[in-house]
């Protein structure tokens, strides 16, 4: 069984220790007919019947994060695992499972990927980011059917809400981040918003052997959001983004190559073919260098029709390009584009929510390499992927104590590998109910059902690192997923209580079978099994005093083993994490620790890792060609914590001032003795790999920024 401990800030937690007013954003919201609340005349009270978790804009701006996957690192539910060390490709996993499994959302519409996943969530501006709201189970967002562990939506900034913020953070290393933000009225019924950021994250090494177990990345994005009111009862918003992601990683020089090498590391480029020991061999060998460009465009018309009933259309594309030159000594870059199309209608009477919509999405990859394709004469990964859906749902108020929604999705989907030969033409229906009762005013109860289905979209980075005879694809069915989700979640004045359990059980899980060692294709297929991953956590926040509150998180995870084997990393079992505010007039104190117990690693691949692996090549040896493995890596991790300080002080009615102090104790897996970088073993041979992870690969970082608000 494996159980995950987590006691992390729970967001929910904070917002109860507010005024009654501010208590939960989810639960006082309320569903406006019309462009303007203040113009509507009609509305409902709107209640979370599926519980939401929120990021705030502060609690973002509280972890100092520079990139999107640190922004949502650690909430309750949430893993951002790196599955490369060298290239620090990131999967956000939500329940348990795994990063495809996850849906990031802008504004509600899914313009990312299981292609963009793997660098794109790095290029998210944050700076027009409102707020981060996290759906955790299967068919959590009706617009986006492939959230088969969850969905994240992204809420970006408002331009007719007045600001002028600027962020200016610096750390060790080279570390730093410049965000700017300003939103301002160009007439009455128009305003803008224009961000911009620009940062830089050091590399790390934190054993000096001339490897790096985290690579460093250069970030720039801009974003720009404009919104029209024509009348009262029109509205319209267009929002542009421009992204630039380059990534240096493995060389802790910032090489950057002009080709593939066509050498990859051996034995020989290490001292006593040790991975731990220093590297001597050709630094281009063990250098990743990734560059991605990412432009992203929506349009979104709202039209009240009359008092209780809203049209809404969405017009969006997303187009990312990847450059990629690997250690494992080929090149790959590809072009990923999405159209997408949504018409929604809303309706809305005293007791019931109606919302009927239609959408269309088109997504094209296209790739070149000039290793895999035309050295090798590889086929290409190329790929287009349709899907038209239709949904309804209705959330009906049956009384004070008691609300359902229920809903029900019809989508065609279409997968075409042309150069593979292969093609998916299926039909699929999805139901999901979800039932509120507030047993008083302190105990409510929330019971959710879900059908969640995904496209098993398969790419030559869906087994990174394993690509040099091609891949096949023996994919016949879709992935699908069935969620059952029970929360029973209490709220006093000073202090707020949460218990729930997820329940996934996921059907025709695709996943690649390496056949490396026989010298043959990569073939991606469906598994005959059924996983059911379950997730269990308790958090708890209480105010002490007027100044001081405590709140904590524990999560427990159970995975089968044959899911174990098949994900692309170990997964955390048991967290725990912790956190305290001291606030006073003009400044806050903010500890957070962050606990994980051990597990076992054998059971996600890891027992064919080493540390040690050499092929005698002394002709004149009795055991000449003979290939000898020693010192294997770590098969059971130990159990660690982190501890995050952060001292905020209020300089004026304008600036703050913070000091930051992450992974105080400089605590991480290369510390302990066990780093990323492996000789991994396939059948009769052995090469060099980064994905021996479970622990932090980053250390202590100090962080000082300045907080300006106009």
């Amino acid at each position: 069984m494996v159980v995950s401990l987590s006691f992390v800030l729970p967001n929910h937690i904070s917002a109860a220790f507010e005024d009654s007013s501010n208590m939960n954003s989810s639960e006082i919201d309320t569903i406006v007919v019309g462009v303007k609340s203040q113009k509507a005349k009609r509305q409902i009270k709107k209640e979370e019947v599926n519980r939401v978790e929120s990021l705030s804009k502060s609690a973002i701006q509280e972890k100092n994060a520079t990139t999107f996957a640190q922004a949502i690192d650690n909430e309750k539910g949430v893993d951002s695992q790196t599955s490369c060390a060298f290239c620090g490709a990131k999967r956000i996993s939500i329940n348990g499972l795994k990063g495809e499994h996850t849906t990031i959302l802008v504004d509600g519409i899914p313009l990312h990927s299981t292609v963009s996943g793997f660098y794109g969530i790095e290029a998210i501006p944050l700076d027009g980011v409102e707020s981060i709201d996290i759906y955790r189970g299967a068919g959590a967002s009706l617009t986006a059917p492939e959230s088969i562990g969850g969905s994240i939506n992204i809420i970006s900034v408002d331009p007719f809400v007045p600001v002028k913020r600027a962020t200016l953070l610096y750390g060790n290393k080279g570390t730093f981040s410049v965000n700017l933000g300003t939103s301002a009225k160009i007439l009455n019924n128009a305003a803008v918003f224009i961000g911009a950021q620009n940062s830089n994250n050091a590399n790390f090494d934190v054993d000096q052997n001339g490897v790096t177990e985290s690579p460093h990345q250069k970030n720039t994005n801009v974003l720009m959001k404009g919104s029209f009111r024509p009348s009262e009862k029109d509205e319209v918003n267009l929002k542009l983004t421009y992204a630039k992601l380059n990534s240096f990683g493995g060389n802790p020089n910032d090489l950057d190559l002009s080709k593939p090498v066509s050498l990859r590391a051996v034995s020989s480029d290490f001292e006593s073919y040790d991975v731990r020991r220093k590297y001597v061999g050709n630094p281009d060998k063990i250098t990743d260098n990734i560059m991605l460009l990412r432009k992203e465009a929506t349009l979104n018309y709202q039209r009240q029709i009359h008092e209780n009933s809203n049209l809404k259309l969405n017009l969006a594309r997303a187009e990312q390009a990847q450059d990629a030159i690997y250690s494992h000594g080929y090149d790959y870059n590809n072009k990923d584009t999405i159209d997408y199309l949504n018409f929604e209608y809303q309706y809305v009477t005293d007791t019931h929510l109606y919302y009927l919509g239609f959408d269309s999405k088109t997504q094209k990859m296209s790739s070149t390499s000039l290793v895999l394709y035309d050295q090798l004469g590889l086929k290409k990964d190329n790929l287009v992927h349709i899907v038209n859906g239709i949904y309804f749902l209705d959330t009906w108020s049956i009384s004070a104590n008691n609300e359902i929604s229920w809903a029900v999705r019809g989508d065609h989907i279409k997968v075409d590998w042309s150069d593979l030969n292969k093609n998916i033409d299926k039909t699929m229906l999805a139901p999901r109910f979800y039932y509120k009762h507030t047993h008083n005013p302190i105990w409510t109860s929330r019971l959710g059902m879900g059908i969640g289905y995904r496209s098993p979209l398969t790419l030559f980075e869906s087994q990174h690192g394993t690509d040099h005879y091609g891949f096949l694809v023996d994919i016949a069915k879709i992935e699908t997923a069935e969620s059952f989700v029970y929360a029973l979640v209490g709220q006093r004045e000073r202090d707020a209580f949460e218990i729930s359990s997820h329940f996934t059980n996921l059907k025709n899980m695709a996943f690649g079978i390496d056949r490396a060692s026989q010298s043959l294709p990569t073939i991606f297929t469906n598994s005959n099994e059924d996983y059911l991953i379950s997730v269990f956590d308790l958090s708890y926040g209480r105010k002490l005093t007027h100044s001081y509150q405590l709140e904590g998180i524990v999560e427990f995870f159970h995975y089968p083993s044959g899911y174990k084997s098949k994900l692309p990393v170990a997964a955390q079992e048991r967290r725990l994490s912790l956190k305290s505010t001291f606030e006073d007039d003009n400044w806050t104190f903010v500890q957070k620790l962050n606990v994980v117990l051990e597990q076992d690693l054998s059971a996600y691949g890891y027992a064919d890792h080493y540390n040690i692996a050499y092929t005698d090549d002394d002709v004149m040896s009795p055991t000449y060609l003979e290939t000898y493995y020693r010192d294997q890596k770590r098969q059971t991790s130990p159990a660690y914590f982190t501890l995050d300080l952060q001292f905020k002080r209020n300089l004026n009615k304008c600036w703050d001032f913070e000091f930051q102090v992450a992974n105080i104790f400089d605590y991480t897996q290369t510390g302990a003795g066990d780093s990323p970088l492996t000789w991994a073993k396939h059948g009769n041979h052995f090469h060099l790999d980064n994905f021996h992870i479970w622990g932090p690969l980053q250390g202590r970082r100090f962080i000082v920024s300045l907080v300006g608000d106009f």
